[in-house]
């Protein structure tokens, strides 16, 4: 049943900083702040970091989890992780940026004012480590510093809270003051959220029924794309009539474990799912490095690219768009230049790019000009054209009863061949429009009772 959610304020904060220069200054913030407001915990790398994780997988589900975060910045850049363009401190703060979007959000930057105390401090604190680097990589350090900075000041004419203080005492008063001063404003507006609960039988099971034909051309297209060494990047259509599984065939995508092992999986869609530009904030956004300047085709092949020499991206889009015209908006403004904009880039790649988008109508006939739907596994296919896969049809009884019988393996559903038949039989009594057969065997209940 809906329910009312508690009010959001602040109680968990994400403050980051590099921690070597920065370490005296934010373990004041993070003490201060727990001795005057009893329910926040504010946390530093040492309390989430966890043996044997990936500490960006980590780092970005804590500023996920946390109600606020709050950015404590000096004069050192610090550690990038592999096949990444930015810093993990830069990553953190672009993760908060995307998850609260522009404006008023709970992001609190703190910085000290230019010939302070505090700013002569945190500058003696990072030249302490510089001068045990070598001298080229110190200096690049200090310059992707001064670029992050004034990324950062950028940002934060569009509603960051920027802090600025002279020493520590200001420091810390100031940390307090934007936690406190958020949390009331928050209580006097009071909001509310209302939660539903999910179906009984996940999507993306029912993303597989019936779709054996877009399955298996779907596999004899990528196994084709991997014996051309040289091609790294594909995008394939889904499409077909109105209310057709669309959605579930998505889900199941997401979900293949068999085939995006180890690959970094980026689901959804941009705002406005007619804008190239939309699309490659979102696209940004999902990699984990969102943008912070302008949206454009060479910004997302520049992170594809750093991403794609260590390991394969999958792209999911829930749609193309909405315009009488996406399919060529998406193929020439989007797909064509960002597959040109990669292969100039390619050399000495390990990954590759699989982008796949979802239409809610059946693709014309002949197909527009940039999309192919015959023999997509051909020696001779143009990976800058969309790849259409067969077009989603009805569901026959027959292969519901096919997709039961396979669930004793996948899903430890075990059903005797007598009831797989009816239960096939009653999901298609009205045909076989997908929304209908996934509504009958949910109503059916036998997902519950079988598991």
């Amino acid at each position: 049943m809906p329910h009312e959610a508690d009010i959001p304020e602040i109680r968990q904060i994400f403050l980051s900083a590099t921690a070597q220069d920065c370490r005296t200054y934010r373990e004041a913030v993070r003490d201060f702040i727990h001795d005057n407001i009893e329910q926040a915990k504010v946390f530093l790398q040492e309390n989430w970091a966890e043996g044997g994780q990936f500490v960006e997988d980590v780092c970005k589900r804590k500023v996920d989890e946390c109600d606020a975060y709050m950015g404590l910045f000096g004069y050192r850049y610090g550690w990038i992780p592999p096949n990444r363009q930015y810093s993990i401190t830069e990553l953190e703060f672009r993760w908060a940026v995307d998850r609260w979007g522009p404006g008023e959000a709970p992001i609190f930057v703190l910085r000290p004012i230019p010939g302070s105390e505090a700013d002569q401090h945190l500058r003696d604190q990072a030249d302490v480590i510089h001068a045990k680097q070598p001298v080229a990589e110190a200096a690049a350090d200090r310059a992707a510093q001064q670029q992050f900075l004034a990324r950062v000041d950028q940002w934060a004419g569009s509603g960051i809270i920027l802090a600025p203080y002279r020493n520590q005492l200001q420091l810390v008063g100031k940390a307090l003051s934007c936690i406190k001063d958020w949390n009331q404003e928050l209580l006097r507006r009071a909001p509310r959220e209302r939660f539903q609960a999910p179906g009984d039988i996940n999507r993306d099971e029912l993303g597989r029924i019936g779709r054996k034909t877009q399955i298996d051309a779907l596999q004899d297209a990528l196994n084709a794309l991997r014996d051309r060494r040289s091609e790294r990047a594909a995008a394939f259509l889904i499409h077909g009539p109105a209310n057709h599984g669309q959605p579930e065939f998505v889900e199941f995508l997401r979900n293949w474990d068999d085939e995006w092992d180890d690959m970094d999986i980026c689901y959804g869609q941009p705002t406005e799912p007619d804008s190239a530009e939309s699309l490659i904030c979102w696209a940004c956004s999902q990699l984990g490095e969102p943008l912070l300047g302008e949206p454009t085709i060479d910004a997302l092949a520049g992170l594809l690219a750093t991403r794609l020499a260590g390991r394969s991206v999958v792209l999911i889009l829930r749609t193309v768009g909405r315009e009488a015209n996406r399919l060529a908006l998406f193929q020439q403004r989007f797909w064509q230049p960002l597959h040109d904009a990669l292969a100039s880039r390619c050399a000495g790649w390990k990954g590759r790019l699989y982008c796949f988008i979802a239409d809610h109508a059946p693709l014309a006939e002949p197909p527009p000009a940039g999309f192919r739907t015959d023999d997509i596994a051909a020696d001779d296919v143009d990976y800058r054209q969309i790849l259409a896969l067969p077009p989603l049809g009805q569901i026959a009884a027959h292969e519901v009863c096919n997709w039961l019988k396979a669930l004793r393996k996948r899903a430890g559903v075990r059903l005797d061949e007598d009831e797989c038949y009816a239960i096939a039989n009653y999901a298609t009594t009205t045909g076989g429009n997908p929304p209908d057969v996934y509504y009958y065997l949910n109503l059916h209940g036998f997902w519950s009772r079988a598991r």
